[in-house]
């Protein structure tokens, strides 16, 4: 006979308030999805849920478990309406992307917000060009900001084409001697810059350092490439400007490293920004 594991569950406030055990799973039935205790934090720490919708050449409105929401085709603008924000999992990615290669000024995909909630300040956003995307967070309550985009500057009649990243990934909270953002750039990327912001403060560590990963595609990896030294205060930032250079590894994407000097980090938050570009040859 099988047998059935039913974990414990309740609603995102019920599982808010409640410290689970280390390890401890349990469900949240708001969100639709797991919450790991630690033994010491209210509320554990929320397992993403990965959930891919393919869209075909139609409107779409957008569910609160969705995180991709996939355009296969496209033959005219199209709408997508996002749900509440504050019905969304806040931290959770929600990624609406053009896989077809048919988005353009003319077929759009045009992000539309719900009630008064805004999209980066904005009542709506739209993607405009071939293989684009816009990948946003919410807050929780009345808003959804942007974490990455991604834009064609340039593109010739058989395929050839330049496209321009941003990506912003935030650190969970800082321990030990350093933390890997893994696989963070892509391979054959040309990387303009690597920004760091202090979100909440560093503690432990009297300065950290920006830096990349041996592995990774550009061949001189270093801890401090993007910075060293770096203020440790809530606010402090730094633009981690670097001549343009490619990462051309065809197979091994990089990964971005946050390190601690003076002493390990005890705890804070970093959030970094990748600036690059995409250079793609012709496909005919």
């Amino acid at each position: 006979m099988s047998e059935q594991l039913q974990l414990r569950r309740g609603t995102s406030t019920q599982v808010a308030a409640f410290t689970g055990a280390a390890g401890e799973c349990v469900v949240d039935t708001t969100n639709n999805r797991l919450v790991v205790g630690d033994g010491t934090t209210a509320g554990g720490w929320a397992a993403g849920l990965e959930r891919r919708t393919a869209v075909a050449d139609a409107a779409y409105s957008v569910l609160v478990t969705d995180r991709i929401v996939g355009y296969t085709s496209i033959t005219a603008a199209r709408a997508v309406a996002l749900p509440a924000a504050s019905a969304y999992p806040t931290g959770a990615r929600l990624i609406v992307v053009d896989e077809s290669g048919s988005c353009s000024a003319t077929n759009t995909i045009t992000l539309n917000r719900a009630g008064s909630d805004t999209i980066d300040g904005q009542t709506s956003s739209v993607i405009n060009s071939s293989y684009g995307f816009v990948e946003l967070e919410s807050n929780g309550s009345n808003a959804w900001t942007f974490i990455g985009s991604m834009s064609t500057v340039a593109r010739a009649p058989n395929g050839a084409s330049m496209q321009f990243f941003i990506i912003e990934l935030l650190s969970p909270a800082l321990s030990g001697a350093s933390y890997t953002f893994t696989n963070a750039v892509p391979s054959l990327a040309i990387v303009f810059s690597v920004g760091a912001y202090v979100q909440t403060t560093i503690t432990g560590a009297t300065s950290y350092s920006v830096g990349d990963v041996a592995g990774g595609g550009d061949g001189s990896a270093s801890a401090s490439k993007f910075g060293s030294s770096l203020g440790i205060s809530a606010g402090s930032s730094n633009y981690g400007l670097i001549s343009p250079q490619a990462f051309n590894n065809t197979s091994n994407p990089t990964s971005i490293i946050l390190t601690a000097a003076g002493s390990n980090f005890t705890a804070g938050k970093v959030r970094i920004s990748i600036h690059y570009a995409l250079c793609t040859p012709s496909s005919s």
